[in-house]
């Protein structure tokens, strides 16, 4: 019997009438105190259930609520602390359109080492024959090295010798954007840089 066994015990032998009638080992008593203890405790873990970042019991209908998982991320397999960060995220980030914001959401998605290149200043332009054309023009390099996947002996016959690049990740960040932007996505390796 657990402490708050016994102070539901103590307190359900307090409300009972005086009198003979009861006796004090009563295992009807002992029962609903088990019980109470047993729902004091839940109670107490749903309190954590609260914060969507910690649920675990309710995380699916937060995540219905929520829209999620969006189609950017329905066919990626996602561990309990990934859904719980991503539902975290669409309840308590407010929007923006600073690179603060999307490196906020790349840390999110999985890619810390992400960076973000914009292209506002002729002298940092891939290109400065395309002139001011750039500034609606930013570059997100996610590190090649996250998600290479090579053909095997057990791919289909017209897979890609090499694939890379993260479409979920893409995806979110397209959908994110600022409207009158265009976002590219570059997975370089070293000095390198594979667009996409």
């Amino acid at each position: 019997m657990t402490n708050l066994d016994d102070e539901y015990t103590q307190l359900l032998r307090t409300l009972l009438p005086p009198g003979p009638a009861w006796d004090e080992e009563d295992l009807l008593i002992k029962g609903l105190a088990s019980s109470l203890a047993q729902a004091h405790q839940h109670v107490d873990s749903l309190m954590i259930e609260m914060n969507p970042a910690q649920s675990v019991e309710l995380i699916n209908r937060y995540e219905k609520l929520c829209g999620l998982p969006d189609k950017c991320l329905a066919n990626r397999k996602q561990t309990i602390e990934e859904r719980q960060s991503v539902l975290d995220a669409k309840v308590n980030t407010v929007g923006g359109i600073s690179e603060a914001f999307f490196k906020k959401q790349l840390e999110i998605l999985g890619y810390p080492a992400a960076t973000i290149e914009q292209f506002q200043h002729l002298d940092s332009t891939p290109d400065p024959a395309w002139g001011d054309k750039w500034r609606y023009y930013w570059r997100v390099n996610i590190p090649a090295e996250a998600r290479i996947r090579p053909m095997t002996c057990v791919s289909a016959c017209d897979s890609p010798l090499r694939h890379w690049g993260e479409r979920a990740v893409e995806c979110v960040i397209e959908r994110l954007c600022p409207s009158h932007t265009q976002v590219l996505f570059a997975y370089p390796k070293g000095d390198n840089h594979a667009s996409h």
